[in-house]
């Protein structure tokens, strides 16, 4: 009976062990997968320190900057739709033997050595050196083990966070298509840490041909990633296509690079004033001076200019002002206005515009010119020009670029969002960035019309 008890004792206490080693290792590991998600996502390693790589063989970065999922993407299937053509790095991926990895060469199957060599030295297990762009990283060899556990489980970790870590998507031109948008894209890739340390949140950047490819391809990328948020998307042209597709799909959209303000009931937020709120601001200022009488110039060809044109006339009564055809009447001694909604420059204007008459032009359609005076008895008209946000900078006067504008304003949400300092489903009232810019999150025309600068001359 005694050695029976024994027996029984010895049997619990051993299972009791064995349980507590089994909770030990299961905390052991998750601990590896957390530290693996961290490198992973944001370039910081064992212990909060951050990660360095080089890059090209010779430029250091470290911590977002170098971060995995900046190229491979959130899931680790990398592809075309992020910022470079970069692999699948799942490990079931790695690790599995193919015969073909790559035209006239077998590759052989990732361990943990040849994963290890591949990121400190840039050679791949066959001895074949990866693609430059691919960084060199400082790794630890735990660190290394951590970051296998989490490429291991991480289509795993991803579902299990789906719910409360919505991806960041762009939308944008395939390269070559656009020249403002292979700029931005650029802008993008690029954004600078605001301290140095700050993480900064990874956007995956969907490149498309047409708008119908656009949508096409949003929509598959949303089948696996729900819960996303669209970041300066580029939509010159076709903004309500975009806006009918995504109120479909309910994304929210930051930032959209547009020509147009806001469609009615859209999900947009922080949304540069468009071309309506330029042309308001406009007629506002237009008003305030005295001016009463508008004609309209636009071309009757163009769907864009035809649009101008319609929501010009619509609005200009609200105003108190009339919208005349034909030629001013100098003697009557109105104030007039002439406003362009096509492509102009400035010895058109003064040539083809009345005495004392008052011309309005939104940035878009104004061509630079150096003006010309063919009398001395000519009178130059005076005119003032809409801009989305104020073009002048600093003391020097140097103009900012809406590429500039838009890419400075997507990184510095980024920058709030890596740092947490930003929720993406409540966001907050305004944006700011540098000194002088800022939008609000959910403007009506009227706010986004005070925020239109208009540069005046002469």
């Amino acid at each position: 009976m005694i050695k029976y008890s024994i027996q029984r004792l010895c049997q619990t206490a051993l299972l009791i062990g064995l349980l507590f080693n089994g909770q030990a290792l299961i905390a052991q590991d998750r601990n590896n997968i957390d530290l693996g998600r961290s490198i992973y996502e944001s370039g910081i390693g064992r212990d909060g320190r951050e990660i360095s790589a080089a890059l090209h063989g010779s430029t250091v970065l470290s911590g977002a900057a170098i971060a995995c999922i900046g190229c491979h993407g959130k899931n680790g299937r990398g592809g075309g739709e992020s910022f470079i053509q970069a692999p699948d790095i799942r490990w079931m991926n790695l690790s599995k033997p193919y015969s073909a990895r790559r035209i006239g060469a077998a590759e052989i199957p990732y361990n943990q050595l040849s994963f290890t060599r591949a990121l400190r030295s840039g050679t791949s297990p066959s001895d074949r050196k990866l693609d430059p762009a691919m960084p060199r990283f400082d790794l630890a060899d735990d660190e290394i083990r951590s970051l296998i556990a989490y490429l291991d489980k991480i289509d795993q970790t991803q579902q299990d966070n789906d719910h409360s870590r919505p991806v960041i998507l762009g939308l944008l031109p395939v390269s070559g298509l656009n020249s403002l948008a292979d700029a931005l894209d650029l802008k993008l890739r690029n954004c600078p840490a605001r301290d140095g340390n700050t993480p900064i949140a990874a956007v995956n950047i969907i490149y498309f041909n047409t708008p119908e490819d656009a949508v096409s391809k949003l929509d598959r990328q949303l089948a696996t990633n729900p819960h996303a948020i669209m970041l300066a998307p580029y939509l010159a042209g076709w903004e309500d296509q975009y806006s009918d597709a995504t109120s479909r799909m309910n994304i929210q959209t930051v930032l959209p690079f547009s020509l147009l303000d806001p469609p009615p009931r859209s999900n947009w937020y922080f949304p540069f004033p468009g071309l309506e709120a330029q042309i308001l601001a406009l007629l506002k200022s237009m008003k305030e001076d005295g001016y009463t009488q508008l004609r309209i110039k636009y071309e009757p060809e163009d769907l864009l200019s035809t649009k101008l044109n319609a929501f010009a006339r619509n609005i200009a009564p609200f105003h108190h002002i009339s919208v005349i055809s034909g030629n001013f009447r100098e003697k009557e001694q109105i104030k007039s206005a002439w406003l362009w909604l096509k492509p102009v420059d400035e010895n058109q204007i003064d040539a083809e515009s009345a005495k004392n008459e008052l011309v309005l032009v939104p940035a878009l359609f104004f061509k630079p010119n150096k003006r010309e005076v063919n009398s001395k008895e000519k009178e130059l008209a005076e005119w003032r020009i809409a801009y989305p946000y104020k073009p002048g900078a600093g003391k020097n006067g140097i103009w900012r670029t809406p590429v500039d504008i838009w890419a400075s304003a997507a990184c510095e949400f980024l920058s709030l969002a890596g740092a947490k300092l930003i929720d993406l489903k409540s966001l907050p009232e305004i944006l700011k960035w540098e000194k002088d810019l800022f939008l609000y999150t959910k403007p009506d025309i009227d706010q986004l019309s005070d925020q239109v600068f208009i540069y005046k001359l002469p």
